[in-house]
């Protein structure tokens, strides 16, 4: 299904210069910012942008290192503050001013409040949808996550043998197809032969996740001035991390997405879109 508004490619000097791509899918009314989870990339909200209301500008940046964003050559560049960093970065490219409206899935999510934390007069509301924002008691140990993404498969005979492997399995395999047709439209660089890569290679990705957790956040989360909408899944595994927000965040409002996990914008775009349109209603 094509998408009502086609979204552009625009350039913005990120933090530290890193050139980030954002797609800015136009329309009108209040700046929305959509900020994707790890390992993904800003086209990922192509479902969710489909069922929003026609009264949002909206503008859903790649991560830097993710989808034709730049990727820095060493790991501490993917700090998740910088990431955070970044996203003020948009908002000042396109002028968008005060009060602007976002929203963040996992680790988005933390990079969302990290930008909130260091200027918050620039957002009004906030979506976070299962942030990655909690107790350092949690990450603790072993990362698993960044040990099975780096020794994950990059490389693929053609788009129909990475669909074949990626979407048969978790978490893809609980995605939406137009969800899992965005990812590959766009997460993969496709070769002159029809052999595909990630443009974001799992050691990469596992990067993000051994910086990640967003622990030292989770820490000052009673003095951030945040009107927060939290959304969870049923079946999330982020559910105690969400409460635990919920207990800190001075203006807050909690949802829970029925029959749906942790990936909750590409399981229940349709669910997500009447979320952020009912929060930011105003």
């Amino acid at each position: 299904m094509p998408l009502r508004r086609k979204p552009v490619a625009t350039t913005v000097s990120g933090h530290n210069g890193i050139a980030l791509n954002v797609w800015d899918y136009g329309g009108p009314g209040v700046p929305l910012i959509l900020a994707h989870c790890t390992g993904t990339l800003g086209r990922i909200w192509d479902p969710v942008v489909e069922a929003l209301e026609d009264k949002f500008r909206v503008l859903a940046p790649d991560t830097r290192g993710q989808g034709d964003s730049e990727a820095p050559a060493t790991r501490d560049q993917y700090r998740w503050d910088y990431s955070g960093k970044d996203l003020l970065a948009v908002v000042k490219h396109f002028n968008l001013g005060t009060g602007v409206a976002a929203v963040g899935h996992s680790a988005g999510g933390a990079h969302v409040a990290y930008a909130a934390q260091m200027s918050p007069e620039t957002f009004g509301k906030v979506m976070l949808i299962d942030a990655i924002i909690a107790d350092r008691a949690y990450f603790e140990g072993e990362n698993r996550l960044a040990t099975m993404v780096a020794h994950r498969k990059n490389e693929f005979a053609s788009k129909d043998a990475a669909r074949e492997r990626l979407a048969s399995k978790p978490p893809m395999a609980n995605w939406v197809e137009r969800a899992i047709d965005a990812y590959l439209d766009h997460a993969l660089e496709v070769g002159e032969d029809g052999t595909c890569q990630l443009k974001c290679p799992g050691t990469r990705e596992a990067w993000y996740y051994e910086l990640g957790g967003a622990s030292d956040l989770y820490d000052t989360l009673d003095a951030l001035e945040l009107n927060a909408c939290l959304v969870t899944g049923e079946d999330s595994y982020a559910q105690n991390w969400v409460a635990e927000q919920e207990k800190r965040l001075q203006q807050v409002c909690v949802e829970t997405v029925a029959g749906a996990g942790h990936f909750i914008p590409q399981e229940k775009p349709a669910e997500t879109a009447a979320l952020i349109t009912q929060w930011f209603r105003d």
